[in-house]
């Protein structure tokens, strides 16, 4: 195998250079990359066990920082094999060590270093790994802080913004669930939309992302369903229990009965948060509902021609008539507003959802055509 092969030449080089010898850090590092690189590719822990031992004596031989980076290159190295240990044997000890020698790197790289992203984020993701350990909250809020600083060091158009969007959401869901503060949840779900919105339709990897902004919405709706003396709470509860989402149909099931039933308050009691998550809700329900291998919003309406069996058309077109009245009034009241929008992607997502229902010769299509050029337009 090409990883055995290069652990073998990797051992050879080292023999040229014996204790003393320049190069030998050198030597001694690449070994522990070689190891380490085998060790995730067939899981033998002797090898990470062996590329710790090598990453501790490259260490020694780097006892001050160069200009070339050395020695934080061998305490982040160092850092992460003891946390992939801990993965492996769930040893408190190499959590802790991987998380000093983390903040090590980090004051060897601070604000303006060309690493101090990626040295951010491997502190969080140690912390985080703590705090699922022991559930102390200081580890997640401290991951938290830091993760603020990484987005702000991948500005839109950064490469590894999603990933940062993604993982801030995620321990910001995890500190909602710890302290009940729905204001860590809102804020999760921003993250996910502005995440979702950098993976188009047709992005192999827009499914994760919707999935993960779907399943936060419905837990925000249960937890304000549970508020008490919430106007509407009872019967918004009983709504969202109407089906326990455990998979993608399921939750993509759920937030339609959502959707319609916050439509329905909305007309009764006016609240704009109402009409803006039964937009959310129905625009996600819908995508979730699409064929994995589809690139656009009209083929999940062809499925009925391709012989599918599902009833999942039925569902919605006994629906359609609601959410058209749904985003027209959106369209009608919500893009005149001189309040910020909320769910304008998924309005237009929903309008477009409508209008392939909608043929030729059906008396609502124009209404339809209007609203969807009336998103457009506000959105440009």
């Amino acid at each position: 195998m090409a990883s055995t092969d290069d652990v073998s030449r990797k051992r050879k080089n080292l023999e040229r250079y014996p204790p003393g010898e320049d190069g030998r850090c050198g030597a001694l590092f690449g070994l522990a990359y070689a190891l380490h690189q085998r060790y995730e590719e067939e899981r033998k822990i002797d090898d990470l066990n062996e590329a710790i031992d090598l990453c501790r004596a490259a260490l020694e031989l780097r006892p001050v920082e160069n200009e070339t980076g050395d020695r934080s290159r061998s305490l982040s190295d160092l850092a992460f094999c003891l946390s992939r240990r801990y993965d492996e044997q769930g040893a408190v000890d190499d959590l802790e060590e991987a998380i000093s020698l983390g903040r090590a790197v980090l004051e060897l790289h601070p604000p303006g270093h060309p690493g101090h992203d990626f040295t951010l984020h491997r502190l969080t993701t140690y912390l985080n790994k703590r705090f699922n350990k022991q559930a102390t909250i200081g580890d997640l809020e401290e991951a938290i802080s830091l993760l603020r600083e990484e987005l702000e060091l991948r500005p839109p158009g950064n490469p590894r913004r999603d990933a940062t969007l993604r993982q801030l959401a995620i321990y910001l869901k995890s500190r909602s669930d710890k302290q009940a503060a729905i204001g860590d949840l809102e804020e999760a779900i921003s993250l996910r939309r502005a995440a979702l919105e950098l993976h188009p339709l047709g992005h192999p990897d827009r499914g994760k992302y919707l999935y993960d902004l779907a399943c936060d919405l419905w837990t925000k709706i249960q937890k304000q369903a549970d508020m008490p003396g919430l106007h509407g709470a009872n019967s918004l509860h009983q709504a969202a229990s109407v089906v326990r989402p455990t998979s993608t149909a399921d939750i993509a099931s759920s937030l339609l009965t959502l959707s319609l039933h916050l439509w329905d308050r909305f007309q009764k009691e006016a609240a704009m948060t109402d009409l803006d998550g039964a937009i959310c809700c129905a625009a996600y329900a819908l995508e979730l509902w699409l064929p994995r291998d589809s690139h656009h919003e009209g083929a999940w309406f062809q499925r009925p021609a391709q012989g599918t069996n599902s009833d999942e058309p039925a569902v919605l077109r006994r629906e359609i008539d609601n959410l058209g009245a749904l985003v027209n009034y959106f369209v009608r009241h919500r893009c005149g507003s001189q309040h910020p929008i909320v769910g304008l992607n998924e309005a237009i997502t929903l309008c477009r959802y409508v209008l392939q229902s909608r043929p030729t010769d059906h008396p609502s299509r124009a209404s339809s055509l209007h609203d969807l050029a009336q998103c457009l337009a506000h959105r440009f």
